[in-house]
């Protein structure tokens, strides 16, 4: 959002320029009517311009809005107004651009550039071949057309923490390298290289944890018809990775808990590790012992006392005391024909239909689909009664 000061958003950074394309009789631009607008292209997909859209000027650059460059390349864009300065952020690049100058930086670098970047109508607008090509992306403009299209590959998934001070992350989908930007309008460092292959559909999402920690779990969907799904955690202390765990679940995609209070949970499907601060592991527990099954499981709430654990393949939801080992399978609190239901089920996936609701007081609400009449309902667990 743009005041007298600073303007801080998350994004992608795309920053593209064409060639000069003079005639002997004008400029390119030049033409009887009103010129078609110019469309973009980033990584195969047409970008929708809005209300501030790209332009060529009259000497054959095109500028493209910043507002715009927070949604395509992925990057984190600042935009500084006290000292009108452009600065983009992304995996071992950070380039920065002054309003009316025709000098940028790449890494601390100097490279002259053909325009400058300005402000036109409150906002403000970059030309951006230099900075594409510094991003690592390829530009190419189709005159007749009047389009450009930009293509990096597409190599990063990103996520980012949105607190007081927000934090960008950046996968490489390749070689699993994370990279972070904390604060995000700061250079990206490595923090680390995750256990990971990438399979199909991506997701990465960041939680804050403390003062200096995240939690950052990458998903991952994938097979026809797509009910495979692996989880990948890391917890990142001081800008550095210092544990991770993958799990692989079928049919239930369920996502695990990652946090009790302000420790990382991280879990294997065969154990779970609360862990301190530092990294290091608080307390480490045997899922398949205190589930009884030979097999992977995710876990679904978490307490000081107590560990909601699911068996995959089962698929029944069971209330744990992860120090004695006592346990409850929940669904044999519903009534006989929901019961019936949770042990003969099997589509989606076999087992019961709870969610998790949440958790008050000692007192645990899960949300389930009553097979009487097809209405959500509320279950109501006190964990001592059972624990």
């Amino acid at each position: 959002m743009l005041n007298r000061n600073k303007i801080r958003m998350f994004g992608l950074a795309l920053l593209l320029a064409a060639g000069t394309a003079a005639t002997s009789g004008g400029t390119a631009v030049q033409a009887a009517s009103a010129p078609k607008p110019i469309k973009l292209v980033v990584n195969g997909n047409e970008i929708a311009s809005g209300t501030a859209a790209p332009y060529l000027d009259a000497s054959g650059s095109v500028f493209v809005p910043l507002r715009m460059v927070s949604q395509l390349l992925k990057s984190y864009v600042d935009w500084d107004g006290a000292k009108k300065l452009v600065s983009v952020y992304a995996p071992n690049r950070t380039v920065k651009l002054t309003l009316g100058s025709k000098t940028a930086q790449l890494n601390d670098k100097s490279f002259a550039l053909n325009a400058a970047a300005r402000m036109k109508n409150n906002t403000v607008y970059v030309p951006v071949r230099f900075v594409a090509q510094s991003l690592g992306a390829d530009v190419k403009w189709q005159s007749a057309q009047r389009t450009v299209t930009i293509d990096d590959g597409d190599p990063y998934a990103v996520g980012y923490a949105v607190t007081m001070t927000p934090s960008m992350f950046w996968l490489d989908k390749k070689t699993g390298d994370l990279y972070q930007s904390d604060p995000s309008n700061s250079p990206a460092v490595k923090t680390g290289k995750l256990d990971f292959k990438q399979q199909e559909f991506l997701r990465l999402s960041v939680d804050k944890l403390g003062t200096s920690g995240f939690v950052v779990t990458v998903s991952d969907i994938y097979g026809e018809p797509h009910i495979n799904v692996n989880y990948t955690t890391a917890y990142v202390k001081n800008k550095k990775l210092a544990d991770q765990a993958t799990v692989h679940y079928w049919q239930r995609m369920t996502p695990n808990v990652t946090t009790l209070g302000n420790q990382a949970v991280l879990t294997d499907g065969k154990s779970l590790r609360i862990l301190n601060a530092d990294g290091s592991t608080d307390k480490s527990y045997d899922l398949t012992k205190l589930g009884g099954l030979d097999e992977v499981y995710g876990v679904e709430g978490i307490g000081a006392n107590y560990l909601l654990i699911r068996p995959n393949t089962t698929g029944l939801l069971t209330l744990v005391d992860p120090e004695t080992g006592k346990k409850k399978a929940l669904y044999e609190l519903l009534d006989p024909a929901d019961q019936e239901y949770a042990k003969l089920n099997d589509v989606p996936y076999h087992g019961d239909t709870f969610t998790v609701g949440g958790e008050h007081d000692g007192v645990i609400d899960l949300i389930y689909t009553s097979v009487k009449d097809g209405q959500q309902q509320t279950l109501t667990v006190k964990i001592k009664d059972w624990l």
